[in-house]
């Protein structure tokens, strides 16, 4: 269950000022009386440390409000747990280096790793793409700084490219309607000379597997979150399915861990939280014998990160069991609300 938020920066600090007192915060029991500010340190991470439910960073700033600013968190700010109060308390000290960069509110590290890994990509956009003409010394596999050959027309004021293998052709699990094809990351590249004609020179910056003459190679799409974002739900109602993880041959979907979902940028965007759920399903009483309707149970939250014209990407952020394919998702509840 999701029981916070972030709450959008412009909304009145009328209203907060009119809102509820802070709910009760429930602490592990390793939570430290305080706790200094470190480089890397985010609200999101420091209450996944020390909050039972990470969720709760919310109420947490909406408690404080001496902290004027969620995505500002800088290091050397003082996290105060009170004798006698089961809640946390942000406690900003005088800032006397005032040149240190903030810490977002939430790292976006762990989703930047998969915005370009896996890709919904149109059959003929991918074959008339960049592929692979030469690896250096005229290899037929390629490994992180070597240099490669490509032909295919570049795209304008793109220098980084990511490097894909393989169409998997993707459909809606209940009405089997094609969907898109999915494309495989297997690397990164980045442009290093353009030469004439539709040759240009890349130097291989990561790998996934082994690179391979042939591979096609796709622009890179920069992160729409910038220096720090806003997850929310949907403000209106969407519903959908869970079609698969994006790790190969896995069907229990754990924490930080990347899946598929069957709707497009007409219901989602990025940052958008959903709750997962498990499906409904009719069973049996086992003392009486007649059938009853055992209600949808709520598996976790995720956030989307990308999004297509059928399909979205999203990461899951929090769950409390295993997400599996044909979950059905609809927009999370908002704080303090009852699922």
């Amino acid at each position: 269950m999701l029981t916070g938020v972030v709450r959008n920066l412009l909304v009145s600090l009328v209203l907060l000022a009119f809102s509820a007192t802070a709910q009760t915060l429930s602490l592990k029991p390793d939570a430290p009386e305080r706790y200094e500010v470190k480089r890397g340190d985010s609200l999101w991470s420091i209450a996944s440390q020390y909050l039972d439910d990470p969720w709760m960073w919310p109420q947490l700033w909406q408690a404080n409000p001496q902290v004027n600013n969620p995505h500002l968190l800088y290091p050397g700010d003082i996290i105060q747990l009170l004798e006698g109060e089961n809640f946390l308390r942000l406690q900003p000290r005088l800032r006397i280096m005032t040149l240190q960069d903030p810490i977002p509110m939430m790292p976006l590290n762990r989703v930047e790793a998969f915005l370009n890994r896996d890709i919904m990509v149109d059959r003929n956009e991918f074959e008339d793409s960049l592929y692979i003409q030469t690896i250096e010394e005229g290899r037929t596999l390629g490994s992180q700084g070597d240099l490669i050959k490509t032909l295919g027309d570049l795209s304008p004021n793109v220098s980084h490219y990511g490097i894909y293998r393989n169409l998997e052709e993707i459909r809606d699990p209940i009405s089997r309607r094609l969907l898109g094809h999915l494309a495989r990351s297997v690397g990164s590249a980045r442009l290093v000379r353009d030469g004439e004609g539709y040759e240009a020179t890349m130097e291989i910056t990561a790998t996934h597997a082994e690179i391979r003459v042939g591979d096609r190679l796709m622009p890179f799409t920069a992160s729409p979150f910038g220096a720090g974002f806003d997850p929310a739900p949907p403000q209106e109602p969407v519903s959908g399915l869970v079609i698969r993880s994006l790790e190969p041959n896995q069907t229990r979907i754990g924490q930080y861990q990347p899946l598929l979902l069957n709707q497009g940028r007409n219901q989602l965007r990025p940052g958008h939280l959903l709750q997962v759920m498990e499906p409904g399903k009719q069973r049996r009483e086992p003392y009486e014998g007649y059938n009853i309707f055992a209600a949808e149970n709520p598996r976790g939250t995720v956030m989307v990160y990308r999004v297509f014209e059928n399909t979205s990407l999203a990461l899951v952020m929090n769950s409390n069991q295993p997400i599996y394919p044909e979950d059905t998702f609809r927009q999370a509840p908002e704080p303090n609300a009852t699922p």
